[in-house]
């Protein structure tokens, strides 16, 4: 690998800068003279770049060809958690237009060199643009275009986010006059024009956008006596962002009103909205609800990024047995499959990942969710919308006369959608959904619980899941360490037994938690006839349980000890989660 001055200086003289994409990927033995010729023609019909008609005609991969121009030009492949690690005076090195119009990012600066990530090395109009506007000597990295972008949107976002935060925050409390309004009743009118003063309007949009750069799920805003809260929840745990003047409550409050659709004039009972805000070249949906406090109205909004959406079950967190069996119970042709877990599991996740692997050409796949959270593509997809009478039971029944083959339910919450659910199992359909127990031997007996019959629940369902999440240790600051003693105290003989911990320390990578994302723990459980006879025989979720793993069943609580010995989390994280 050439040193870091060897390649600033080639980008300075523009050495590679003559070679052809064609050339290198030839040389490298990833096309032969047929594609080339082909991919050219097709360029001058479509008018694609030569990189864009290899991929859409199938020669080539976009990862086969970063390869390529890797080893061809002596590059390093980039990393997306490089991106992470960036400097926000870095990043903002690279005019947010002009990084966008190269799909370029800056990575790293070490003194008067600058490592960019791009996903056209042999660009060298950008490369040279890049070294006029930083005044700094480049290094090249090489990288998808998809990934650049989307570490880009998120690295200009965090950038910009706390810097402007501030700005607004100190802006709105002199342009509005908070000491003006202090104590004050104001009218609904008076309201409004406040929240639509454009001081609020940036600080509700920097609200906003430093919430996604962090991979919030959730924002609250609640007031108190003297102050507003404002507080982001990033890998299921909350955390204080700031606290603005208690005298923007109400105007905060009201501008989120007029984005969601709400009536901003009712401030005496709950309400609920939504809206889809558009950051970063992003859209991220916002579901919002208010409700009435002693101290004001506190406002709640889940955020649903459509393009942090990953529904590849390779990526979840399966172990690769538990995997495979959950791959073949898709792959039947009817009968039920129930994951189970509380709110905030990844229960959907994990079903849309499912629907994600059949086969949406060649069947008739439709969903019932409660909203719709992303959107899938050749599957059809109902919300719920219990005001107009569309329950999941109206809805299932309207949608088993619509031919379906495959059928999603957001989750069974009563007799007579179970009752639908199963109906649809026995006569042909296969049936996904989401069921509120504690583990998968309590699953069964929840449906029974619920007013299924147990002959029918053994009938219909042949797979049961349950599941959490936990959190991941940053891996920017991992390091070992020994969990106290109580902790130790708590585990069962031979568990974990000549096992590293680790833990993070905290780092501005991952906001000093020491944890940053979270992975799926699982524990699978097969309808076999001897767990369908205690069923009939109505044992108890005891008794089923312990067959269960007799044959072989991984509980949660192992799933997330495996995590822990991988160094994937910690101890306590493991602990805290999954308990039996």
């Amino acid at each position: 690998m050439k040193s870091e001055e060897m390649q600033a200086d080639s980008t300075r003289d523009l050495s590679f800068g003559k070679r052809r994409l064609g050339d290198v990927l030839m040389s490298a033995g990833v096309i032969d003279e047929e594609s080339l010729s082909e991919a050219l023609d097709r360029q001058k019909t479509t008018g694609e770049r030569l990189g864009e008609a290899l991929i859409n005609s199938g020669r080539v991969s976009e990862v086969d060809i970063v390869s390529a121009l890797a080893s061809q030009l002596d590059l390093r492949v980039f990393y997306v958690p490089d991106a992470i690690s960036a400097e926000p005076e870095t990043t903002l090195l690279i005019p947010g237009q002009m990084a966008r119009k190269y799909h370029a990012l800056a990575v790293r600066r070490d003194g008067m060199t600058l490592t960019v990530a791009i996903a056209d090395p042999l660009d060298m109009v950008a490369i040279d643009d890049i070294r006029v506007a930083t005044g700094l000597n480049i290094v090249l990295q090489v990288g998808r275009a998809a990934d650049i972008d989307a570490a880009l949107a998120t690295a200009y976002t965090s950038a910009t986010a706390g810097r402007d935060i501030a700005n607004a925050v100190e802006g709105a409390r002199v342009e509005l006059g908070v000491e003006e309004t202090a104590g004050k009743d104001l009218s609904e009118q008076e309201l409004i024009n406040k929240a639509e003063d454009a001081p609020i309007i940036r600080l509700v949009d920097l609200i906003l956008g430093q919430a996604i750069a962090e991979r919030a799920t959730d924002i609250h805003i609640e007031p108190t006596e003297d102050r507003v809260v404002v507080r982001y929840r990033v890998d299921g745990m909350l955390y204080d962002a700031l606290t603005p003047p208690k005298q923007f409550s109400d105007a905060i409050v009201v501008r989120i009103k007029i984005l969601s659709d709400m009536n901003v004039a009712e401030r005496r009972v709950p309400l609920d909205g939504r809206f889809t805000v558009r950051i970063e070249n992003r859209n991220v949906d916002v579901r919002v609800s208010s409700l009435p406090t002693v101290y004001g109205e506190k406002v709640a909004m889940r955020l649903l990024d459509r393009s942090a959406f990953a529904a590849d079950l390779g990526q979840l967190g399966f172990e690769d047995d538990t995997l495979a069996l959950f791959r073949k119970g898709l792959a039947r042709p009817f009968g039920m499959v129930l994951i189970s877990g509380p709110t905030g599991s990844g229960k959907t996740t994990t079903l849309y990942g499912g629907l994600s692997e059949l086969d949406r050409k060649g069947k008739n796949i439709t969903t019932l969710e409660d909203p719709v959270e992303y959107r899938l593509d050749r599957i059809n997809q109902v919300s719920i919308n219990n005001k107009a009478g569309m329950t999941f039971a109206s809805g299932l029944r309207a949608l088993l006369r619509q031919d379906p083959d495959i059928v999603m339910v957001g989750e069974i919450r009563d007799l007579e959608t179970a009752e639908l659910a199963v109906r649809a199992a026995l006569t042909g359909h296969l049936v996904l959904s989401t069921v509120h127990a504690n583990d998968a031997p309590s699953t069964l007996t929840r449906m029974v619980d619920i007013g299924i019959e147990s002959y029918l629940v053994t009938s219909s369902v042949h797979m049961v899941m349950a599941q959490r999440l936990i959190r991941r240790v940053c891996e920017s600051c991992r390091e070992p360490y020994e969990p106290d003693a109580a902790m130790m105290a708590s585990l069962k003989d031979g568990e974990l037994n000549d096992t590293t911990f680790y833990r993070g320390t905290g780092c501005k990578h991952c906001g000093g938690r020491g944890y940053r994302g979270r992975i799926g723990v699982y524990e699978f459980m097969r309808n076999t006839p001897e767990i369908t006879q205690l069923v009939l025989n109505h044992e108890s979720s005891d008794a089923i349980r312990a067959l269960a793993i007799e044959q072989g069943m991984r509980s949660l609580r192992e799933s997330a000890f495996a995590k822990v010995r991988d160094g994937v989390t910690t101890l306590e994280e493991a602990l805290s989660t999954v308990t039996e």
